[in-house]
């Protein structure tokens, strides 16, 4: 018995704690953007957005090699099938 009133003590303390501070947060509201930290703009540097940050080449590179790896795979699939 002793140990049951315990945990309902418990319980209403929690419970207790939960109303109090939602009572106490109740009106304060922030926005995302106040949340998040100030930005530091001296250390910014303006980066080249769009196709002209592309390296091509290594796109290329890349389609390339698929396209071997692709072939390699053709050819090893087409052995099986026999």
């Amino acid at each position: 018995m002793n140990a049951l009133w315990a945990t309902f003590a418990i319980v209403g303390l929690l419970v207790a704690a939960i109303a109090i501070e939602a009572y106490v947060k109740r009106s304060k509201r922030r926005t995302l953007s106040q949340s998040q930290p100030k930005m530091r703009n001296a250390n910014r540097k303006k980066v080249e957005l769009g196709q002209e940050a592309t390296d091509l080449d290594l796109v290329e590179q890349a389609i390339k090699q698929n396209q071997l790896l692709e072939d390699v795979g053709r050819r090893f699939s087409g052995r099986n099938i026999k």
